[in-house]
């Protein structure tokens, strides 16, 4: 039962502080592991920079990919932001 228990409590730590997001390299799919800046139960993430070469403008943000940067953000890189100009969003570039 103790065994049980440590496994589990290991198993939610690891959930807590480490995610990953996929990167597109020369046509090939690659998995990035990173350690979380601050703790959720969220694993998976989309660096918005990593899979493609195009630049993002801010202007062409949806909700969707604005709110995919800010999560990116805080919990790969520790930043918070909104991602209201252009500097935001290449302050949260893949670094």
């Amino acid at each position: 039962m103790k065994k049980l228990l440590f496994l589990l409590s290991l198993v939610l730590l690891l959930m807590l502080n480490v995610g990953y997001y996929t990167e597109l390299e020369e046509a090939e799919t690659h998995t990035r592991w990173f350690l979380k800046r601050a703790p959720t139960l969220r694993l998976e993430f989309f660096n918005i920079h990593a899979n493609d070469g195009d630049d993002r403008r801010v202007e062409t943000l949806s909700n969707e990919q604005r709110q995919m940067i800010i999560d990116y953000c805080k919990y790969r890189l520790g930043i918070d932001t909104q991602v209201t100009t252009q500097a935001d969003v290449e302050r949260c570039a893949k670094l």
